[in-house]
């Protein structure tokens, strides 16, 4: 499955290039002398200090020193992402998958993310879809991703189900499909029966659909949960 064409309707314009071995001590050692590294580095610093601009000045001087490294988009794409840019954030995702050739479920997910702030619901659906069908494909190989960051060099590395399922729902919801909806609340609640928001969720579609009671027991378990939104809408349900 060419998940990237899928996605863009494109083929990756960056040509394939063959895995290299890890590489050894000597050669981190060099890498870690060059000025892409560096300036990596000083990006991330400022990025977590939630100083974007000075983040983004110091990762683009490093995309220009080398624009072959498709995790410098990846870590672009975080830092427009949370400074609002999100059209910025979906381009440097998909830059850094044609780049790399490498279709890891979590980057997906965030382009997907990104479409679901911009209301781009229809490509934010497609984006979710393939992010479950390649998380599905590395659970069923055996991969642990217990031992892996959720974020790392401030990019996004590990998405929990439950997330991905309920933001999932947030885009059918919007698109009219609540059948669908409510099967990845029930999906997202299957993977992670604490997690509120896919109560708060299902608790809204519910009520979309006049089923006031149900959806009052179900944001009351959201609130149970620890969901803050779940009162105001419990408090608007009612006064109708």
């Amino acid at each position: 499955m060419d998940y990237f064409k899928k996605l863009t309707g494109q083929e990756r314009k960056s040509p394939f290039k063959d895995k290299k071995n890890l590489p050894n001590a000597d050669e981190i050692k060099k890498l870690m002398n060059t000025d892409s590294w560096q300036l990596q580095n000083l990006a991330v610093g400022h990025y977590n200090a939630k100083e974007y601009q000075s983040a983004l000045t110091h990762i683009n001087k490093a995309i220009q020193s080398d624009r072959e490294n498709h995790h410098l988009y990846y870590i672009r794409a975080s830092i427009k992402e949370d400074s609002g840019d999100f059209q910025g954030a979906i381009t440097d995702y998909i830059e850094g998958l044609d780049i790399s050739h490498e279709d890891w479920y979590a980057t997906y997910n965030q382009i997907a993310v990104n479409c679901l702030n911009l209301k781009q619901f229809p490509t934010a659906l497609a984006a979710f879809d393939i992010a479950i069908e390649l998380k599905n494909k590395i659970t069923a190989e055996g991969v642990n991703e217990s031992i892996m960051p959720y974020v790392a060099d401030a990019v996004v590395i590990k998405v929990d189900f439950e997330r991905i399922y309920t933001n999932r729902a947030n885009a059918k919801f919007n698109l009219g499909d609540y059948q669908g909806c409510m099967d990845d609340c029930n999906s997202a609640i299957k993977a992670n029966p604490k997690y509120s928001s896919s109560y708060l969720l299902a608790g809204i579609l519910l009520a979309e659909v006049g089923q006031k009671d149900q959806a009052l027991d179900v944001l009351n378990k959201a609130l149970q949960l620890g969901n803050a939104n779940a009162a105001n809408i419990i408090k608007q349900i009612k006064s109708k």
